[in-house]
């Protein structure tokens, strides 16, 4: 009895200089890379993806076309505090970042150890694909939040039994489900982490999940009925043309994601990233843990993988299966004898590290230019020329915005004077994602319109501009480059005396 009570006390007494220890290099660095980041907002304009994320917060409503509304709540809540500019705008993708850091942190070090917790934020934080959303916010960010919240809650509520982590797991679920639709795959995770063990399956006989499906179902209530509202429009979309455009094997498809998830991931991470998989089976029985973080992995990453050879799979669909295995392969990295894994794991990261900072100095540096890949510079250029157009139409009346595909409506929208609304492709008879929604072409009729597309989405409309319009004027090509190298060229119409949708 001694014995062992000493053993416990030289534990004890170890354990606590690492905790000292990793506890303040974890703020020491989360604060830095918090701080780097808010300087980079200061200067780095908007991605395509969040001016259309934007433009969701600019037209408040239950849920939207293409996604569920979280992003665009998290838009309102700091442009409201912050102002309608590039600041505010990815101050929503650094405090999601920096919240779901410290949730990671204490997570781990409380079912694994400190220096797993430490390296597994830094390992996520400068990972390209995690590093990117700490400035760029889109749905994945909140996802990726509150499907980790989801984990702990529900690891808490297999531990203890407790129907408030039951509940808790319930409203972190639904909140997953209103930040992106593919959350759904949390709660296959969730039921996976259940099934596969003697032990939790036995909760499955209990209210406790049950009441957590209510509750989730709940929180995701306001998204069911806008879908409602709108003849099952968003249901409809991400279902029926997702299962429409899975129809042939595309070879390109498959190499293209593979192309891409090494890009995202690191080409040296990914194979830790296999071998942690891998590993993690020879746990799943004894430890309960290991089986959290690989049952919640699995579904994405076999989905996913699996369609890639008939659907085109966009980089940042797995994300949330690289979050949930990267505290598993810190463990089991950290655990393994092997002198060449952990040398290969020392330059795999360290290579991961200098890649995404030299991108960043990349993107920041003004002389270096990126050519038509760069798709956050040239906005507001092209705003400045719309105004000056704009101006000349004044004796004739404001004229209307559309920017043809979302892209180029939404940037304009952000960068014009004033942020007035802007219209995009129903306005010439093409489906238009959420400004179907925003706007009735037919009751523009009359108005004169400034029509603007990118080089990079040429016009295809279902017939030629001119038909929507009595005159045309144009096109003026505006050229925009960055570095000394071109991004794109804008073709700008004067148009004159809308007809409207016939």
């Amino acid at each position: 009895m001694i014995t062992g009570s000493f053993h416990l006390e030289r534990r004890i007494s170890s354990a606590l200089p690492d905790s000292s220890k990793y506890t303040r290099r974890f703020w020491l660095f989360i604060i830095s890379i918090t701080v780097i980041r808010m300087l980079m907002a200061l200067i780095l304009g908007l991605a395509p993806q969040e001016a259309y994320y934007w433009n969701y917060a600019q037209h408040p409503d239950l849920s939207y076309f293409d996604h569920p509304p979280m992003a665009a709540y998290l838009i309102n809540l700091f442009t409201s505090i912050l102002g309608d500019n590039k600041f505010g705008v990815h101050f929503a993708a650094i405090f999601v970042s920096f919240i779901l850091s410290v949730l990671l942190f204490n997570f781990l070090k409380f079912i694994f150890d400190y220096k797993t917790a430490f390296w597994s934020v830094v390992i996520g934080s400068t990972t390209f694909i995690f590093a990117l959303g700490g400035l760029i916010i889109t749905p994945d960010g909140p996802l990726l939040l509150f499907w980790m919240l989801m984990m702990f809650a529900l690891y808490q509520a297999v531990q203890s039994g407790d129907l408030k982590w039951w509940i808790l797991t319930g409203i972190f679920a639904g909140c997953a489900m209103v930040s992106k639709y593919p959350a759904v795959l949390a709660g296959v995770g969730a039921l996976l982490y259940l099934i596969f063990s003697p032990i939790r399956r036995k909760h499955l006989t209990k209210p406790g999940p049950y009441l957590a499906l209510i509750v989730s179902f709940l929180v995701f209530l306001p998204v069911v009925v806008w879908n409602y509202r709108h003849d099952w429009a968003s249901f409809g979309f991400q279902a029926g043309r997702r299962a429409a455009e899975a129809v042939n094997i595309r070879l390109d498809y498959f190499f293209g994601f593979l192309g891409s998830q090494i890009g995202v991931l690191g080409l040296f991470l990914m194979p830790l990233f296999i071998w942690a998989i891998v590993k993690a089976f020879g746990y799943l029985k004894n430890d309960s843990r290991i089986s959290l973080f690989f049952w919640f992995a699995m579904p994405t990453l076999v989905l996913f993988t699996a369609v890639s050879p008939v659907h085109y799979v966009k980089m940042n669909w797995l994300a949330p299966a690289y979050l949930s295995i990267l505290p598993a392969a810190v463990y089991l990295y950290f655990k393994s004898d092997s002198r060449v894994l952990r040398r290969y794991g020392k330059f795999a990261v360290s290579f991961s590290i200098a890649a995404t900072l030299i991108i960043h100095i990349l993107i920041l540096m003004p002389n270096i230019g990126l050519g038509k890949g760069d798709t956050i510079n040239g906005w507001p250029e092209l705003a400045v020329r719309v105004d000056q157009i704009k101006s000349e139409f004044k004796a004739a009346g404001e004229p209307f915005i559309c920017g043809y595909e979302y892209k180029t409506a939404s940037q304009l929208r952000f960068y014009l004077d004033g942020q007035p609304e802007t219209y995009s492709n129903n306005i010439v008879g093409k489906r238009g994602l959420a400004y179907d929604f925003w706007s009735e072409p037919n009751v523009l009729v009359g108005r004169n319109c400034i029509f603007i597309y990118d080089q990079r989405n040429k016009y295809n409309g279902p017939r030629p501009l001119d038909d929507f319009f009595e005159k045309t004027d144009g096109p003026e090509i505006l050229t925009v480059c960055r570095g000394g190298k071109k991004i794109t060229d804008f073709y700008i119409y004067r148009c004159y005396r809308y007809k409207g949708i016939r």
